[in-house]
């Protein structure tokens, strides 16, 4: 059986259990998104290799009536007066209680001294006592994911009583030790006789003075095993936290709880959910009473997707800055002039799906440094065709620290009022998100454009921006003209009909599908006569020639119909067009995903009899 340890205010002071939770702060993320940032962030940190992959996971279950005897008799058999846990009993039904098991392997497990006055050998890491004894983190750490170590307070806050219990494996003397101690949190303080007490409690073994230690050796593994707790094998080191009598917060079951932080896994971690060619960084697993959640897929999300598609290509970038993309894709450096350092690299794209869904997600950055967990999402001005717009920004390596230092303690913010700079000296993390959201700007005021398209030799003109569909006019006089620009209509018209390119092609939503718009223009011809206009769109090939030969399942662009400012004008293959004409027209086709195409179009005169 476990003792209870409640710890008393010194004669030099101390700090009540609520600290950590308060120093958490007003946020706008909700429960179970704090729950699992924390964590996997706690996990990441502390996987065994810099470069390796962790294992995590999240089971939601309901103790049998042993396990419940077990826990509530052998563990957490004596409670404190006045604290949250102390209603303990309250929480089990039928002789049974709901627990949350946060758990990982692959990581290094809470090792080093059990007591927080206690040294340890030179080098040798604290993470047991900074997880279990300490509130806030010691700077000789370094920077990590977490830079504050308070944010552990969320996981007390996940239990209606602010009681957890903390099982681990960790290599101690070149052996593995495995650990198990309850910790509760989140409690104030108050007067208990003539002493005063901090809040904090903690179960375990008593030593000497009263202060409780963890259970360790095989009892412990044992006392886990007994509670159906997930945790590593033998051999292994890892981390499992119970969390007991998990809070309702936004949902009304265990099911709908995990379902909720297999989400926030989805929202905050998808970087670490891609394969890269070696599997995912982190491999996930979620249950509730045994059965099994789905994970996050970000590739096969109608929105994941987007922002892993841009991270994926922005990475290539970063790998190699030769790298260049399809045309729904744009790679835009983020610096700063004084000094002149690059900030890190946005890399967007245009949804080639419009998302019925109305997703919040539409039109935004997601903001990401080392350990590549989305900090934040951006919002950015959307664009006029209604085309959604995602973006990924990656900050350069060696400023990963001034970013990290510019969060609050839930990282989920970079507030640059708090990034380290000199005085009079230029703000990295406010130059990054004013150049970010200037680049979104001129974007919607140019209208949706396409990402770096390839230029082509048969092309009239290809965008000087960022890239741009590519189309190609021919026949008289085909060239591709800026809106404004004289085109002769106002003066004497040239005898022989000619068609212009009135501006840059551009994107829009025809029916729920996104098309590609041409406006062009026709000038010239006898009057009296009229022109048959006739379009033709063929894909780009990455040399920049016309694909001559389609795959068998290929998606080609397909003609829409023909467009004027009041509406349809006709779905045939041939414009007719009397001449003269102040009328630009819009020849409209389907645009395939990631696909670049050109349009070619044609007049032929008609000569009109007259008697």
């Amino acid at each position: 059986m476990l003792s209870l340890y409640r710890q008393q205010y010194g004669a030099d002071g101390g700090l009540d259990a609520r600290s950590a939770d308060n120093a958490i702060g007003r946020t706008s993320l909700g429960l179970w998104d704090l729950v699992l940032r924390e964590s996997l962030q706690n996990s990441w940190d502390a996987r065994t290799e810099k470069n390796g992959r962790i294992a995590f996971a999240v089971d939601e279950y309901e103790m049998s009536i042993e396990q419940t005897r077990i826990l509530t008799q052998d563990v957490f058999g004596e409670l404190p007066p006045h604290c949250k846990s102390t209603e303990l009993h309250k929480h089990i039904f039928d002789r049974r209680i709901r627990v949350l098991v946060i758990s990982d392997t692959g990581t290094r497990g809470l090792g080093g001294p059990i007591r927080a006055d206690i040294s340890g050998t030179s080098g040798e890491r604290r993470d047991f006592v900074d997880f279990v004894r300490n509130l806030g983190r010691s700077t000789a750490k370094g920077l990590e994911g977490g830079t504050y170590g308070l944010g552990k307070g969320v996981l007390y806050r996940a239990s209606q009583i602010g009681l957890c219990l903390v099982y681990s494996q960790a290599r101690h003397n070149g052996l593995i030790e495995p650990r198990v101690i309850g910790v509760s949190g989140g409690d104030g303080d108050y007067d208990d006789d003539d002493s005063r007490y901090t809040g904090r409690n903690w179960w375990g073994v008593p030593g000497a003075d009263g202060i409780v230690d963890p259970l360790t050796g095989p009892s412990a593994r044992e006392l886990a095993e007994s509670l159906g707790m997930r945790i590593p094998t033998a051999d292994d080191t890892g981390t499992s936290i119970m969390v007991v009598a998990p809070d309702f917060a936004g949902v009304t079951n265990g099911r709908d709880r995990v379902a909720a932080i297999a989400d926030a896994a989805l929202k905050w971690a998808w970087p670490h959910a891609l394969d890269l060619g070696k599997g995912p960084n982190i491999r996930f697993d979620f249950t509730a009473d045994r059965s099994s959640i789905p994970g996050p897929e970000p590739l096969s999300h109608p929105v994941y997707r987007e922002f892993a598609s841009a991270y994926l290509e922005g990475r290539n970038r970063i790998l190699d800055s030769s790298y260049e993309s399809n045309w729904q894709t744009t790679f835009t450096p983020i610096r700063s002039l004084r000094p002149n350092q690059n900030l890190g690299l946005l890399t967007h794209r245009i949804s080639h799906t419009p998302v019925a869904t109305g997703s919040e997600l539409e039109n935004t950055v997601a903001l990401l440094r080392d350990p590549r967990m989305v900090v934040k999402y951006l919002p950015v001005s959307a664009q006029p065709n209604g085309v959604p717009v995602f973006g990924v920004f990656i900050s350069a390596p060696d400023m990963n620290e001034r970013f990290a230092k510019s969060e609050p303690v839930t990282h989920d913010d970079w507030v640059y009022q708090q990034a380290s700079v000199g005085r009079n000296s230029p703000n990295p993390v406010r130059i990054a998100l004013d150049k970010i959201r200037e680049t979104f700007r001129v974007l919607s005021v140019q209208g949706a454009k396409a990402g770096s398209g390839v230029a082509s030799k048969g092309a009239s003109k290809v965008s000087a921006a960022l890239g741009s569909l590519l189309s190609g006019f021919s026949g008289n006089g085909a060239e591709q003209q800026s809106v404004g620009a004289s085109d002769g209509l106002g003066g004497r018209r040239p005898r022989k009909a000619t068609i212009r390119q009135r501006a840059e092609s551009s994107l829009d939503l025809l029916g729920g599908q996104i098309v590609a718009r041409y406006d062009f223009a026709v000038t010239g011809g006898r009057p009296g006569n009229a022109v048959a206009v006739r379009v033709d769109a063929r894909v780009v090939t990455e040399s920049g020639g016309n694909e001559s030969a389609s795959p068998a399942d290929a998606e080609m662009p397909r003609f829409m119909g023909w467009m004027s400012s009041n509406g349809l004008l006709s779905s045939e293959d041939v414009l007719t067009v009397p001449v003269p004409s102040d009328v630009e027209i819009t020849a409209v086709f389907s645009q395939p995903a990631d696909t670049a195409i050109r349009v070619t179009a044609t007049v032929e005169e008609l000569e009109v009899a007259r008697s």
